[in-house]
């Protein structure tokens, strides 16, 4: 299932910047994550125990764009760097760092 970011460090996203919105999809049985930040393919790997959740090493493609989508790109990729764990709300993915919402995705 494809999840759509809604949120980015608690803020929602912006309106159109010149590049869709970023997108992961969770392959739950291979801990793999494949997306896309907005200019670029993300792909990778994931570790989940619970409601622990990890990500990393996340590889992707190297395409240029605009400030705008570009600076959103690196906070999405800094935010799942930093992602320690998630809740699920209705058809919600919250990614928090701690006790910190760093992205909330929907599908």
């Amino acid at each position: 299932m494809v999840e759509t970011l809604v949120e980015l460090g608690g803020e929602p996203l912006e309106g159109e910047i010149g590049a869709p919105a970023p997108t992961l999809v969770l392959d739950l049985e291979e801990s793999r994550v494949a997306g896309y930040g907005g200019l670029n393919r993300i792909m990778g790997t994931f570790s989940l125990a619970e409601d622990e959740l990890r990500f990393g090493p996340l590889a992707t493609t190297l395409i240029a764009g605009a400030d705008d989508a570009m600076t959103r790109e690196h906070a999405f990729l800094d935010a799942l760097a930093r992602v320690t764990s998630y809740a699920l709300n209705g058809s919600s993915l919250i990614l928090l760092a701690g006790d910190d919402v760093v992205a909330r995705l929907a599908c």
